[in-house]
């Protein structure tokens, strides 16, 4: 086995894709938490995991989901900090939307920035989860009252790139029902651009409204339309050999 796959929160997209990875690619080993109470997955999974993986000198690469506190585990287990650390995002604590009544908690985005700098490797599901990680840094960290830390987007970003999340029917999302001859109607915000055509998307409300009243009225619209995007970059097919490529290149020299 060269490649360790640690997932906190084993449920959902996280599980798809973890699953997915270990079924394509060799010599994986994966080691999860249920997919329940994320607050103290993010809080207490490093100390789990340091305890129960076990030590292993055929480990090449480490892949983990930003749940993880990356940061606490090579701490706890220097074994593993000498691997190639793969840190996947699927969401980011920076910007996820938290109910109004309720101030973002601070450690939650603290752990995963620490976690990028431990990182080797940061990947994120779209351009749009790592951009607004990135420029969210600097705001982020002027939370904290004194003595700042400085230059951190500067110091992650070289290190980051994007692998969407991989197609892989029957899963059902927005990209699957494109697939299967659906029209998409997509608010022009959020990572919508960088998926779907400028057509398929709507600025306010009110485009929304009169693009579904044309749309009752005109029902063969709708019928009768083609698709004029690309759905071929999201498929395992075209993504497949770039998670392939991430996970078994060996660490660097300098570990």
């Amino acid at each position: 086995m060269s490649t360790l796959i640690i997932e906190a929160f084993y449920g959902g997209s996280h599980k798809q894709l973890v699953d997915l990875l270990q079924e394509e690619i060799e010599d994986c080993v994966l080691y999860t938490l249920p997919a329940k109470k994320w607050h103290w997955r993010a809080r207490t999974s490093a100390l789990y995991f340091s305890q129960n993986v076990p030590v292993s000198d055929n480990y090449r690469i480490l892949f983990a989901s930003s749940v993880l506190n990356l940061t606490e585990l090579t701490a706890l287990r220097p074994d593993l900090g000498k691997l190639k650390k793969v840190l996947y995002f699927h969401e980011n604590q920076l910007v996820y939307p938290v109910q109004k009544c309720q101030e973002r908690d601070f450690q939650y985005g603290y752990n995963q920035i620490l976690s990028c700098l431990v990182a080797d490797v940061v990947v994120f599901n779209s351009a749009f989860n790592m951009e607004s990680f990135l420029t969210s840094i600097g705001k982020f960290m002027k939370l904290i009252p004194d003595h700042r830390p400085k230059n951190l987007e500067s110091i992650i970003r070289p290190k980051c790139q994007v692998l969407y999340f991989p197609i892989k029917f029957p899963d059902v999302s927005r990209l699957e029902a494109v697939y299967c001859g659906c029209y998409p109607l997509c608010p022009k915000d959020l990572v919508y651009p960088e998926i779907f055509p400028a057509e398929y998307l709507y600025s306010t409300p009110e485009q929304l409204f009169k693009r579904l009243q044309n749309f009752c009225k005109r029902p063969d619209i709708l019928r009768k339309h083609l698709y004029k995007g690309e759905m071929a970059r999201f498929s395992w097919a075209a993504l497949r050999g770039k998670f392939r490529s991430l996970l078994t290149t060996e660490p660097r020299e300098d570990l």
